[in-house]
């Protein structure tokens, strides 16, 4: 359910989960918007607050994206990220929510979610903070821009897709994918991609995201399910 709509008497008193959907501003090629992490974040989060009685706050729209240097990106430091979720995270839980779960949609944000709980605990003790990348739950290999990304958003908002503007972009399967991973983490690293996609979308469709939507959904509701268990240990 989400928060937009709720007056502050129909929140009072409720069930106490909490889902924050985590995003950037930042290009995706040729082909798809600059809200493309946002979107797809959001979309997961609300799939999930159907599945597992919770709420889901309005996202969080500003990432780290220094590493698409030069192409566009609207970003801020790991600092100043790190303390917006810490502070709205302290504020939730001084309004009685406990069980906060932010819902990561760019890879660039994933250092600030490492240790945010061990901030947010320092501050407040009894939230839970957990924070979740839904690309890590997808089972398959993730891209950018590329053909996981672009079916998602054909099936997510197909408007906001310029198919005819796809073409192929970065793809190098000789390279451990961790090695990969280690790189992006350096400042306009994206570079190499020449066109800032990473992946080839030219192949993406509506019915390939649907059935990476279905798969990414139930292992959301399985994570939380599991967090759940292991809260109560």
């Amino acid at each position: 359910m989400s928060f937009y709509n709720l007056t502050s008497y129909e929140i009072e008193n409720n069930n106490r989960r909490i889902i924050i959907p985590l995003g950037s501003i930042e290009q995706h090629g040729p082909h798809l918007p600059i809200t493309t992490d946002t979107i797809i974040a959001e979309y997961f989060a609300n799939q999930l607050s159907r599945k597992v009685i919770s709420y889901v706050l309005p996202s969080i729209p500003y990432g780290v994206s220094y590493e698409h240097q030069p192409f566009f990106n609207i970003s801020i430091s790991n600092d100043l990220l790190s303390e917006l979720l810490v502070q709205i995270c302290i504020s939730l839980g001084e309004n009685g929510f406990n069980y906060i779960i932010i819902l990561n949609g760019h890879h660039g944000n994933r250092g600030v979610l490492q240790y945010l709980s061990q901030k947010v605990i320092k501050k407040k003790a009894g939230i839970n903070v957990f924070g979740i990348n839904y690309w890590e739950l997808i089972e398959r290999k993730f891209d950018h821009a590329g053909f996981v990304e672009t079916s998602l958003m054909l099936a997510i908002v197909p408007k906001l897709v310029q198919m005819k503007k796809a073409k192929k972009g970065y793809v190098d399967e000789k390279r451990l994918h961790a090695t990969y991973s280690t790189f992006l983490n350096n400042p306009s690293s994206f570079k190499i991609t020449k066109s800032g996609v990473w992946g080839d979308p030219t192949t993406a469709s509506a019915k390939e995201g649907n059935k990476i939507i279905s798969v990414t959904v139930k292992n959301l509701v399985r994570s939380i399910k599991e967090l759940d268990d292991l809260l109560d240990l």
